[in-house]
């Protein structure tokens, strides 16, 4: 595209969902008075498309399932045009949305690429909301078009420093200065059932409904003397020095990978070769890096994979304790939303501790504490902190020794739960 350099993507030719770029949910989520469970099998790829599919059947105390992909952990980006072209469903209660989120869990700010109501195919909303919760301010319109549940559209915002602007098939429908976010944000796309706003399905509604996304771009701008990088980095991280989100043309900008638990540095893939690890790179045009990482053999071991845990509470019986310890990305543990909270793991014998990993959902701990304990009842903090960030933290360098590790929350950093898909703990 003209004027646009292409950084992420997915064209969902493949056989299954690329879960480097997406996370498929899987719960009943509370919100907006919503009646569908976000089932894992209602999102799936076919014939290079990917479909979110609503459906009236029961799962998880909902009468209703549907599906939803997200970037969340995988993908952000702050700025840039981000395009969906889709067919979105209808019929009365079916409420499909492409929308983008803060990188750091909080709520608002918000953009709605489009939201449609189902029981009026044929106009779709266009939104960015901020302020403070409950006190939450917006700026809004609609279009009113085809029928969107009839064949595929492009919809897609460019986002800039001081502008937002919403298209649909190339053509601008919306714009707006009223309140532009500055952080990353990552993309959702969903169709929910029920809810306050498009109300509930009825017997005018079919199901099961389909909603088909051909493809998802995401570009940044071309800026003429600047370039572009492109970073990658699957069980680990890489760190950039200076941290910019483009650079001068000719300039140099230090990377190193850092390896998560269990994983040493290989070597450099993309426009870069090598195994020197810190190493500079010069930027003379837009570049795409990889950090390849392997399984380190003299690693920490994973001690609290599918061990006896317990939680001070649980915010519904789709988010139990186990989740946290199943080794499965998709689900998790999630608390009611008050403080304190605590979850804690028996590793059935006294072990020695080196480091824990905490994989946080929305919900994150700003303040905390890591305890451990012989006997279960009698607790000693190894480790605290009251700048939790949520995302992925790993605590390393802990020494210690217990037969019961334990997460303490005292203060949420959002006003959901405490939330976390692995609680893992590691040792030799």
């Amino acid at each position: 595209m003209r004027g646009w350099h292409l950084v992420w993507n997915d064209e969902f030719d493949g056989q299954q969902i690329d879960l480097s770029k997406w996370r498929v949910e899987n719960a009943g989520l509370f919100k907006n008075k919503e009646l569908e469970y976000y089932s894992e099998d209602d999102a799936y790829v076919h014939d290079g498309l990917l479909t979110l599919r609503s459906q009236k059947r029961s799962m998880g105390g909902r009468e209703y399932t549907s599906g939803l992909v997200e970037t969340r952990g995988r993908f952000s980006r702050k700025f840039g045009r981000f395009e969906v072209r889709a067919k979105l469903p209808k019929g009365r209660g079916i409420w499909p949305a492409h929308w983008m989120l803060p990188e750091n869990g909080r709520w608002p700010p918000e953009i709605d690429i489009i939201e449609l109501l189902g029981h009026d195919p044929k106009k779709i909303h266009m939104t960015v909301h901020w302020g403070t919760y409950p006190a939450v301010k917006r700026d809004s319109k609609s279009f009113s078009g085809p029928d969107f549940s009839r064949d595929f559209h492009v919809f897609a915002i460019e986002w800039e420093p001081k502008e937002v602007r919403w298209f649909v098939d190339g053509k601008k429908k919306f714009s707006t200065s009223a309140y532009i976010p500055q952080e990353p944000f990552f993309l959702i796309l969903n169709t929910a059932v029920g809810g306050d706003w498009p109300g509930n399905p009825d017997r005018t509604t079919a199901f099961p409904q389909y909603h088909d996304i051909d493809y998802v771009r995401v570009y940044a701008k071309e800026i003429p003397g600047t370039c572009l990088l492109d970073l990658s980095s699957p069980h680990g991280r890489i760190e950039r020095n200076p941290p910019k989100d483009r650079y001068a043309q000719n300039s140099t900008v230090s990377l190193e990978a850092v390896p998560d638990f269990r994983y040493r540095f290989s070597h450099w893939s993309g426009d870069l070769s090598g195994t020197a690890n810190p190493v500079p790179l010069t930027m003379n045009a837009h570049k795409k890096v990889a950090a390849v990482f392997d399984e380190d053999p003299d690693a920490p071991k994973l001690l609290s994979g599918n061990k006896p845990i317990s939680a001070s509470t649980v915010e519904n019986s789709g988010c139990p304790a186990s989740n946290a310890v199943d080794g499965n990305p998709r689900t998790r543990w999630s608390s009611q939303f008050y403080d304190p909270q605590w979850l804690s793991v028996d590793l059935e014998e006294t072990r020695a501790i080196d480091g824990v990993r905490l994989v946080w959902e929305t919900g994150y701990g700003r303040e905390y504490e890591i305890q451990v304990s012989d006997d279960g009842q009698n607790w000693k903090k190894v480790y605290y902190t009251a700048h939790g960030k949520g995302q992925i933290e790993e605590i390393t360098g802990l020494k210690t020794e217990g037969r019961y590790v334990r997460y303490y929350g005292t203060a949420r950093g959002t006003a959901f739960g405490h939330s976390l898909w692995e609680f893992e703990v590691y040792g030799k």
